[in-house]
């Protein structure tokens, strides 16, 4: 039987790919099962082997083939390499996190008794049945992590120890691997239910302005085949959607096979595009979002890599879907940092969208009233296509913008009584005028939206005798207080504690509740306007799936009168009614400690703005600040993106931030002080000593720590971090490999996470 030898890619932090034997030419983007030392692992084929392995090396033969047909094209394979590269990140774990839940596939390992190690369980007598009966309960298998850790409690109680090899020789235990899969139509269409909507809603007529950036976009992307991506930077209200679906409607009637992708930044967003494309587009739309479950988000998947429907709108992992003829890329509000995924392998879904245009020789439309600085900055150098809508259609106005210099002679901070809880609501630092405008403004029958920077009731509890705030006991952050001041909840790791714990009798152990966040903000307005309907929106009361849509339906059809979130209510909805938006504390974002608060405080205004005077009615907003005279405040008063880039450029082309620098973030972590310390003075060593072997590197990169950050505990695992900034992209990379090569092997269960481009320094 002829054999092949193919080189398989494993979800696996190393930096390789391993070479098996088959009896069949498995195609490069099919997975497969193969023996990975102890166990049976996942992974993907990339093709055959180029270089076989030396001499008296045996190659294992692959298990079983797990798809018929590839599920990663060349293309997503390619893509894949390129994450690998640039996010520093090991080739099989870009696969694993390209997958769609619905279609993962774990193998786990099971440890099971034969038919005679089941009788020495039964065996009273035996010198090994209580070892058994420890390992295994009546049923005689379980999971290899289950059996090593009862294998230790038994040595722990002073029985017999026993090995796994030992006993797999001896014929008492059987180890076989069991595969989870799951269920999923993945070689057949899937049915999806038919729209409601049986005709198209007519396309809105276009302005001038939207028309000449339809017509460039046509005739640059498709007529004449240009690759540069496309930045249109429109105001609030301009009109930017429209114009994605007059794009849309142009790709699809070219060829009935073209498909489109339409990015989102977050959940929140989704229902009103669904609700928008649904109605142009009825039958051809699939969504996918986090609040699906595995099954109905593959559904929506597959339905686009079989051809049955032809727009995908989804958030950031929508980038990896397996479409058939992807001709269009969008990525709606481009500037989000919801499109920049926090855990490894740390990539900005626009970036990839990006690249992935490239590689499908699709055309990319980047959108935003708030363009990133990095991609205005792309337009600038001419790798993008600059497309502007300097107006809102149908000659609306931009909203009047005032600024609030609000009296700090109300209490932010509160004592919790030790006989019995909370004695009356905190009166909130909110200027008068601000609910006066909200009053009357619901007195004319319009809508408003109150936008705070937190969501829970309040900052965090104070202990008067401690003097500090009450912490997380697994991460060095203060935890917020939650339910009506009932709860403490850490942000970061979920913890929870009941405050009635914390509260006692005496007088010594009294606690004070600081600052507010958008749960009390809902309270307070509920009793400071008494007969408004009032709804809180933020990512505490949206957690059921169709809790959102109701919720902005609602509001919608003015069941609502005003909603209370936090920024999620800046991004992207478009309600006719609205005509006052309120944006309390925007100060603390220009005080955070990150070169990126400037862009991300005008951001917030810009955005927040633009969801006032959308309709009819002309729209105000009032934001509350103490800093009235700030040039980003001035600024964002007049959505002057023009007056943000000069104020931000001198400042980051001064020290070499992004977009005219790159960034690295080498964050190491550990359950050990010790083993971190340690690793920290050899980082030192080797960094101080690579500096001065290559002294032209020192002038092209700055690096910073290894250091402490701002947080130094999350999720009980001390933290230490390098940052690397450099404007030359391919000598930091150079850099940054080098350290990661040096330090590869990490002792202990320290670990590495690498952030390339990171939106956070926190």
């Amino acid at each position: 039987m002829q054999q092949y030898h193919l080189d398989i890619s494993m979800p696996v932090p190393l930096d390789q790919a391993f070479t098996y034997r088959a009896s069949e030419l498995i195609p490069s983007g099919c997975r497969v099962t193969v023996p990975f030392g102890a166990q049976q692992t996942i992974g993907v084929v990339l093709g055959p082997t180029q270089k076989l392995p030396e001499a008296g090396i045996r190659i294992k033969s692959i298990v079983n083939r797990i798809d018929e047909r590839p599920i990663y094209s060349e293309t997503l394979i390619s893509l894949a390499r390129w994450m690998s590269a640039y996010y520093m990140h090991p080739l099989g774990e870009i696969f694993r996190a390209m997958l769609p839940a619905a279609r993962k596939t774990s193998v786990v390992p099971k440890v099971t008794l034969t038919e005679s190690g089941k009788m020495i369980w039964k065996d009273a007598d035996h010198p090994l049945g209580p070892v058994f009966r420890k390992i295994w309960t009546k049923t005689g298998s379980c999971s290899l992590s289950v059996f090593e850790k009862n294998v230790k409690k038994a040595a722990e109680a002073g029985l017999p120890g026993v090995a796994l090899p030992d006993l797999v020789s001896e014929g008492l235990v059987l180890k076989v691997s069991r595969t989870t899969r799951a269920r999923t139509n993945k070689d057949k269409a899937v049915e999806l239910g038919a729209s409601d909507v049986m005709e198209a809603a007519p396309a809105q007529s276009l302005t001038p302005e939207q028309k000449v950036v339809l017509d460039i976009l046509v005739e640059e992307g498709f007529t004449q085949g240009q690759a540069k991506p496309f930045l249109l930077h429109g105001v609030t209200g301009a009109g930017k959607t429209e114009v994605y679906l007059h794009l849309i409607a142009k790709v699809l009637a070219e060829n009935p096979a073209n498909q489109v992708l339409v990015m989102v930044p977050e959940i929140a967003l989704t229902p009103q595009m669904t609700r928008i494309f649904t109605a142009r587009f009825p039958n051809l739309v699939s969504v996918v979002h986090s609040a699906m479950g595995p099954s109905e988000r593959w559904a929506q998947v597959n339905a686009i890599h079989q051809g049955q429907r032809r727009i995908l709108i989804g958030p950031r992992s929508a980038v990896f879907a397996p479409f058939a003829q992807l001709k269009l890329l969008i990525v709606d509000e481009e500037h989000d940092s919801s499109y920049k995924q926090a855990s490894s392998p740390t990539y900005n879904g626009r970036d990839v969208a990006v690249m992935r245009g490239h590689l499908e020789k699709a055309v990319v439309l980047l959108g935003s009233a708030t363009p990133s600085m990095e991609s205005y900055a792309n337009a600038m150098q001419g790798k993008y296509r600059l497309l502007e809508l300097p107006n809102r259609v149908h000659g609306r106005g931009l909203p009047q913008v005032e600024l609030v210099q609000a009296e700090l002679d109300k209490a932010f901070a509160q004592k919790l009584s030790p006989h019995g809880r909370m004695l009356r609501l905190m009166e909130l630092p909110v200027d008068p005028r601000i609910i006066e405008a909200l009053r009357e403004n619901h007195a004319r029958g319009m809508q408003s939206m109150v936008i705070v920077n937190r969501r829970g009731f309040a900052y965090f509890l104070f202990s008067l005798r401690e003097r500090k705030a009450v912490t997380c006991p697994h991460c060095s952050i203060s935890m917020t207080v939650h339910k009506n001041s009932t709860l403490l909840r850490c942000h970061y790791c979920d913890f929870k504690q009941k405050v009635d714990d914390l509260v006692t009798p005496e007088e010594r152990d009294a606690y004070v509740m600081v600052g507010y966040g958008s749960e009390q903000m809902e309270l307070y307005l509920r009793e400071a306007l008494p007969g408004t309907r009032i709804q809180r929106i933020d990512s505490d009361t949206v957690g059921d799936r169709e809790g959102l849509p109701a919720m902005l339906n609602d509001f919608r059809e003015g069941h609502i009168d005003i909603l209370v979130g936090t920024q999620m209510l800046a991004k992207g909805h478009d309600f006719a009614r609205v005509t006052l938006i309120c944006i309390l504390e925007v100060d603390q974002i220009l005080n955070l400690p990150d070169f990126r608060a400037g862009e991300r405080a005008f951001q917030l205004m810009v955005q927040a703005s633009g969801r006032a005077g959308r309709g009819e009615h002309s729209g105000c907003v009032m934001i509350q600040t103490q800093k009235p005279d700030h040039p980003i405040l001035q600024a964002g008063m007049q959505q002057d993106y023009q007056a943000l880039w000069r104020d931000q450029d001198a400042f980051r082309r001064q020290h070499g931030y992004p977009p005219f620098g790159r960034m690295i973030i080498f964050e190491y972590s550990g359950t050990r002080k010790d083993l971190l310390d340690d690793l920290v003075r050899s980082m030192n060593t080797w960094i101080r000593e690579t500096l001065k072997q290559y002294p032209q590197i020192q002038q092209a990169v700055q690096v910073l720590g290894p250091a402490v950050p701002p947080i130094e505990m999350i999720q009980g695992r001390m933290r230490r971090t390098i940052l690397m900034i450099g404007a030359d992209r391919k000598v930091l990379a150079w850099f940054a490999q080098q350290l990661r090569s040096a330090f590869a092997e990490l002792k202990g269960d320290l670990r590495l996470r690498i952030d390339v481009d990171p939106q956070s320094l926190m």
